[in-house]
């Protein structure tokens, strides 16, 4: 998926204690959160999520989440992300969701 962003992959961790989770640093920013760094993150269960980081870079407030299978392909996930940057907002499969804390790693 990464690729299919455009990312490197270097600013990426994967925390493999149950319930396994993913956090992939995004370029750019939502629209109405202006100066937040962006991450696209995954979890068991949940599927994927788009957040920003709050003031001081510990807490994660996930603003969309990714309907539908909780791993679809890596194109489906990218092609949200990307639609979200832009400004295409909401879009379909958006759900504003509550915040979460990032792990350290």
């Amino acid at each position: 998926m990464s690729a299919e962003l455009g990312l490197s992959g270097e600013s990426s961790c994967v925390d493999g204690e149950r319930p396994l989770r993913l956090y992939v640093a995004v370029d750019g920013q939502l629209p109405g959160h202006p100066g937040h760094d962006v991450a696209l993150l995954w979890t068991d269960g949940h599927g994927w999520e788009i957040a920003v980081e709050e003031p001081g870079g510990a807490e994660l407030t996930v603003v969309a989440r990714l309907r539908g299978a909780v791993e679809p392909p890596p194109r489906t996930v990218a092609r949200w992300a990307g639609k979200l940057l832009s400004g295409q907002w909401p879009v379909p499969g958006e759900r504003k969701d509550r915040p979460l804390l990032k792990q350290a790693g």
